[in-house]
């Protein structure tokens, strides 16, 4: 797989929204299809991430 993401982080209403915008191909034809389940899955262990390192 190759390619960028880029998260922002934004105020809505007192609370803080992220939205994540993915450019991504799969080098291999038959791996496209597990590109957005890999994707959904780095996306969770992030927010996991990020909350464990905010409560810290």
């Amino acid at each position: 797989m190759r390619g960028h993401w880029i998260g922002t982080f934004d105020e809505t209403d007192g609370h803080t929204e992220i939205v994540f915008t993915e450019e991504v191909t799969a080098k291999k034809w038959f791996m496209k299809p597990f590109v957005k389940l890999f994707l959904k899955k780095q996306q969770k262990q992030y927010m996991a991430d990020l909350r464990k390192a905010l409560q810290q």
